[in-house]
């Protein structure tokens, strides 16, 4: 009975650092023509099929944090950074009936992407994360003196 005392003892020793997650925190700060971003996003995505997980944040005056629990998995990602702004204009909420009189209609401000596709949609931004490292990434966009990119 001993040897089988001891024999769970060690499966249940191996199985507790099994659940242990790989995963590490990744903070870092988000820059746009040498300021800090006020709001957006920012994904890390696997840059190969085999990697299992991807992370985001919200990115508030700049800075982001992804805690270990949510984190990523030591490797290489492409990273994708959002942010939209208003354009000063109203547009209908598509909700309602759309042969309602403009009085009966709700209006909100339109917002359009202003951070060029090149750091989202067609990134050209990587990070690779490193276990056991300090994984703090900052990321200096340039948009051209603020203009929407298109």
């Amino acid at each position: 009975m001993p040897r089988i005392a001891t024999v769970l003892i060690v499966v249940a020793a191996l199985c507790v650092s099994c659940n242990r997650s790989a995963r590490v925190a990744v903070s870092g700060s988000v820059m746009v023509d040498g300021q800090p971003l006020a709001a957006g996003d920012i994904a890390f995505i696997p840059a190969s099929l085999g990697q299992a997980n991807s992370a985001g944040a919200a990115i508030d005056r700049g800075k982001y944090s992804i805690p270990a629990q949510q984190g990523l998995l030591p490797g290489d990602y492409k990273v994708t950074i959002h942010a939209f702004r208003g354009t000063g204009k109203k547009t209908w909420d598509g909700m309602g009936e759309p042969t309602a009189p403009v009085s009966q209609k709700k209006f909100v401000e339109e917002t359009e992407q202003f951070i060029p596709s090149r750091y989202n949609d067609a990134t050209e931004l990587t990070a690779s994360i490193r276990a056991g490292k300090t994984n703090t990434l900052t990321f200096d966009l340039q948009v051209a003196g603020g203009r929407v990119a298109k």
